[in-house]
């Protein structure tokens, strides 16, 4: 009973205490055109103005306002810059012919960093490679000329004889022709009759022998005695007839051979003889012009090909000059090539430009940078390239110098990106002669004011709506009988927190935070 009986005081306590809550005044809260009651109060209320938009918030349902008034407005381009000398030489290894590997060897470099005047020594690279070759090409040129001379001798000798080999082989057609015609108008015919005349002649001779020992025996057998004589004549008689009957065969075949195989061959002989000398003569008439022109080719290729190593050696040796590399200007020795403004690859040369250390051809290996005057090479984003109008002026800060505040001017920039959402930008930066300290490839935060106005009309960027048909832009004002009312504005400047406001408002009106809940 008693554990019920205190329950029921809890209870009644707790609503007691929530009836006291809800009928309680809240704290009076300061209009937001209301002046502060001291200077305190003023520099936090202004404070307070600044951070976040007046409202107005009214009793009961009232919706929060804004009254519109000028205030300052300031818009700036913020830039990540490197300072740039605007006069620099790069340092390349360019050769017009030595090409023996890509990789040469250093003897000595000049420090990163380094002060040179015009003409000193930046780099001297080893010339052993180089030398030899150049004493090889200087040998090989004497034998190219002397072998050049030989041929011009033998051209002059060529150009005489060619027209003496030429009419020599006219004469040889022209004979060979004769020859021909002699053989088959002369020479065939007579061998021809001198083999029947041979076959005749032995034929008479032993008709001859015949008859000769006929009157011979007719003439001892009329005498009964025979003498030693006698037989000795008839003997010898005998002898002759069997001599000619031998001469007559032999005359035969010999005649025979003649006929039938003897001057066929012959006529194959000089054919074939005339075919080959009439085919050497129209060979020779080809060749030989051939020959003297070859030669002329060849002296004039040879001296094409000697220009040419003269040529080499030239430029070779013009080569051998550029081992040694001279500094092009006065200024500072940076290590590497300037991108932007930056020498990004200069640590990793310094190990290639130490002695014995190994370079490669057509690299920048050094940038000569002229002291002096200096522009600014900056990154600009995408999104602000619409704030950006040539001769847009602001400050220079540098990151290691970070109380000097230099003057600069926007020159100019890409309308191609250099990355995704960036774009280069150049700008003039006034150096005063005592800032020593500023060199090429520092780094700085450019500050370019586009806009700024000390009285502009301006209002929170929720403030103004936006018409999702014609992209018309409105508020909603407060008229004097409290009601709102749609009005159309025209938008000047912007930032993420405040629009200014060109057209549609004046100073003291009142606009609606928010649209109202019939509107929205």
């Amino acid at each position: 009973m008693n554990a019920h009986l205190l329950r029921m005081f809890v209870c009644t306590t707790i609503l007691i205490w929530l009836s006291a809550a809800e009928g309680a005044e809240p704290a009076k809260q300061p209009k937001p055109d209301e002046a502060p009651a001291n200077a305190d109060d003023k520099a936090g209320a202004e404070k307070k103005a600044s951070a976040k938009p007046d409202a107005e918030a009214a009793k009961g349902d009232t919706a929060a306002t804004h009254t519109v008034k000028r205030r300052p407005m300031k818009i700036t381009v913020d830039l990540d810059g490197q300072f740039e000398a605007r006069s620099t030489a790069e340092i390349v290894l360019r050769f017009d012919e030595y090409m023996p590997s890509p990789a040469l060897s250093v003897q000595n470099a000049v420090k990163h960093g380094a002060q040179v005047k015009k003409g000193d020594v930046l780099l001297s690279l080893d010339p052993e490679k180089l030398d030899k070759l150049i004493d090889d090409l200087k040998t090989d040129l004497r034998l190219a000329e002397l072998s050049f001379q030989q041929a011009e001798h033998s051209l002059a000798a060529l150009e005489k004889t060619t027209p003496i080999d030429l009419a020599a082989n006219e004469r040889m057609a022209k004979t060979n022709q004769e020859d021909r015609k002699h053989y088959f108008d002369v020479q065939r015919p007579f061998e021809l009759k001198v083999a029947d005349f041979s076959l005749m002649r032995t034929r008479n001779y032993l008709e001859y022998s015949e008859e000769e020992l006929r009157q011979l025996e007719k003439m001892y057998q009329a005498d009964d005695i025979t003498e030693e004589t006698e037989a000795i004549v008839l003997k010898r008689a005998r002898d002759q007839l069997e001599s000619a009957k031998i001469a007559v065969e032999a005359s035969q075949i010999s005649r025979d051979f003649t006929v039938t195989l003897g001057i066929p061959r012959s006529d194959e002989r000089v054919q074939e003889t005339n075919q080959r000398r009439q085919l050497e003569s129209e060979r020779a008439k080809i060749a030989l012009p051939q020959a003297l022109q070859r030669q002329q080719i060849e002296i004039e290729k040879l001296r094409i090909q000697n220009g040419r190593t003269a040529e080499r050696l030239k430029k070779l040796v013009s080569d051998r000059q550029r081992l040694t590399v001279r500094a092009p200007s006065d200024g500072t020795v940076y290590y590497g090539k300037s991108t932007r403004g930056k020498f990004s690859d200069a640590q990793s040369l310094v190990d290639s430009l130490r002695p014995s250390g190994i370079v490669q051809m057509n690299q920048v290996l050094m940038t000569v940078v002229q002291s002096g005057v200096m522009t600014i090479r900056a990154t600009v984003p995408e999104d602000q390239l619409h704030r950006l109008r040539l001769g847009l002026s602001g400050v220079a800060i540098p990151n290691g110098f970070p109380e000097l505040k230099l003057p600069a001017v926007l020159s100019q920039w890409s309308e191609i990106p250099m990355g995704p959402a960036n774009f280069d930008a150049t700008l003039k930066v006034s150096l005063d002669k005592n800032v020593k300290a500023i060199v090429p490839g520092m780094a700085c935060k450019v500050k370019l004011t586009a806009f700024a106005q000390k009285n502009a009309l301006a209002v929170p960027a929720n403030v103004v709506k936006t018409d999702e048909f014609d992209d018309g832009r409105y508020v909603y004002l407060v008229g004097k009988d409290g009601k709102p009312a749609k009005r159309d504005v025209t938008i000047g400047q912007k930032t993420d927190k405040l629009l200014e406001i060109t057209a549609g408002l004046a100073e003291g009106d009142k606009v609606l935070l928010e649209a109202p809940k019939d509107e929205k």
